[in-house]
């Protein structure tokens, strides 16, 4: 079982690193405009692009019936077309290996007899949300097939929270296989559970503002720091109604969320560092610790720097990318000190 589980990490550590790339490439295509390039989903057919000039007149001729080229990309050319059908493309036939890395070794491990009951289990979850998250992407693209050129920024959500669940179950499984588990005490006073489920509860609100931030574009607008255009709250930004639409649905109100959520993240993260070295913790949770402060500081500064010179692709994605590398960071920390320790005032005595 011991082999088993090694190649079992090596499977769910190789998914979770190509979902990590599923959402830069995804990042791409949302700031190249791409995601709309391809206007049906063909499961085994659409696994290859266009092959001769004759497809790729036939391709083109297909998305020029849909609002995107319409209403925003009138005119382009083919060679045009080709580069944002390339970002698309590449993102979906990434789907699709993701989908076979899964299946062949499942098979393999389940056929060979490496899965004990639980594994298998949660092997069976990893299919099922991956199966969601396949039709997740479907449904967000074909938001944007239908009269307005723009894909819904609720469903964008959903679809990179999705994203951030699959990598989470990955590494979580992952990290449960290893065997180095050591029980050690924490002081009475020092509650660093409390801080780390509070740190991934505004972690993912984070997430979805800003998923609701590049849906809305709201990047490209106040493109200051720190005050928004001179202001500290960003004009109009209670103009629609009712007033609480305006969290969801104004740009500039989103982007002003956005940007507090952010604050308060790196103020809690910084809180969650100095405390866990105040605890009586092991050197590799510190040092856990002090990895998740300084990626916080940079995935600040990178949001920073991507309002600032308005949303250059580069930045964007790899502000994107940071996101989710501190999120896999937050797991190693809160697995050591679920699996580690124990915390909390019910030590009294114990």
């Amino acid at each position: 079982m011991q082999t088993g589980n090694k190649y079992i990490r090596r499977w769910l550590w190789s998914g979770a690193a190509l979902i990590f790339l599923m959402v830069v490439i995804g990042g791409i295509t949302r700031l190249t405009g791409s995601g709309l390039s391809m206007s049906d989903w063909n499961l085994i057919m659409g696994a290859l692009p266009p092959m001769n000039p004759s497809e790729w007149k036939e391709a083109f001729e297909q998305y020029r019936q849909f609002p995107q080229y319409q209403q925003l990309n009138e005119g382009m050319s083919l060679p045009e077309f080709k580069q944002i059908f390339f970002w698309e493309y590449i993102h979906r036939l990434l789907g699709r290996i993701i989908g076979v890395v899964f299946l062949l070794p499942f098979l393999f491990f389940w056929i060979r007899g490496y899965f004990s009951e639980k594994m298998r289990n949660r092997a069976l979850i990893l299919f099922g949300l991956g199966a969601i998250q396949g039709a997740m992407g479907w449904i967000m693209v074909k938001s944007g097939l239908v009269d307005v050129p723009y894909v819904s920024h609720y469903r964008l959500a959903l679809h990179l929270m999705l994203a951030f669940v699959l990598v989470s179950f990955c590494s979580w499984y992952a990290l449960d296989l290893y065997h180095n588990r050591r029980r050690h005490r924490l002081k009475q006073t020092v509650d660093l559970n409390a801080w780390a489920l509070t740190t991934a509860a505004l972690f993912a609100l984070q997430i979805i503002w800003g998923a609701f931030t590049a849906g809305l574009d709201a990047g490209f607008i106040y493109n200051t720091f720190p005050m928004m255009n001179g202001e500290w709250l960003p004009q109009n930004v209670w103009s629609m109604q009712p007033l609480l639409i305006n969290l969801l649905e104004n740009p500039g109100t989103v982007q002003w969320v956005h940007r507090i959520l952010g604050t308060l993240l790196l103020l809690l993260v910084t809180g969650l560092w100095l405390r866990t070295l105040n605890a009586n913790a092991l050197k590799s949770l510190r040092l856990k610790a002090g990895i998740l402060f300084m990626l916080i500081i940079l995935q600040y500064l990178l949001g920073v720097f991507t309002v600032l010179y308005q949303v250059p692709v580069a930045l964007g994605v790899i502000h994107q990318g940071f996101a989710m590398i501190f999120w896999i960071a937050w797991l190693f920390y809160y697995h050591e000190l679920k699996t580690n320790y124990r915390t909390g005032k019910s030590l009294n005595g114990a």
